[in-house]
């Protein structure tokens, strides 16, 4: 391969993901929304009013908290509706996860072996890096995009 195709495939990579990328955040702001309106209408929205200033304070960690909560004391245990609501918050605490590390880490190309490298800590630390090809991260895109939609379903 020469420079200029190495050049070449290192800046489609990293439109690529860089795509990518901004779609995970448009699908995650969306769970997010949902996830926030779920909660303020608990209980029918009785405490809509109440309830919404103090969803949008919260971090998306402690909405999950919240809504496991919820579960918790309003289905029955061993129902389907409760099983369904508690694997949607396990699948999406590890969607969260991986989130926070794409989100919060910093962003490298290894256009050699065609895949875009995520690393985790400051150089003058302990790093930690991930290697993601385009289809990778595609999937966690499609992750997301099937949580939301049972996310809209389960409410």
């Amino acid at each position: 391969m020469t420079a200029g195709q190495l050049w070449a495939r290192r800046e489609a990579l990293e439109a690529e993901a860089a795509s990518l990328l901004g779609h995970m955040l448009f699908e995650f702001s969306r769970i997010d929304v949902n996830l926030g309106l779920c909660l303020v209408w608990v209980d029918d929205g009785a405490k809509l009013e109440s309830l919404t200033p103090k969803l949008a304070e919260l971090s998306f960690h402690n909405k999950l908290l919240q809504l496991s909560e919820h579960v918790e004391t309003k289905l029955p245990a061993g129902s389907k509706r409760r099983a369904a609501y508690d694997q949607w918050i396990e699948r999406m605490n590890s969607a969260r996860w991986r989130r926070n590390h794409l989100v919060h880490g910093r962003w490298g190309i290894e256009a050699h072996r065609n895949v875009v490298v995520n690393v985790m800590g400051l150089p003058t630390g302990v790093q930690q890096s991930t290697e993601y090809s385009i289809e990778e991260l595609a999937a966690v895109n499609e992750e997301l995009k099937w949580l939301e939609r049972e996310l809209r379903r389960l409410r």
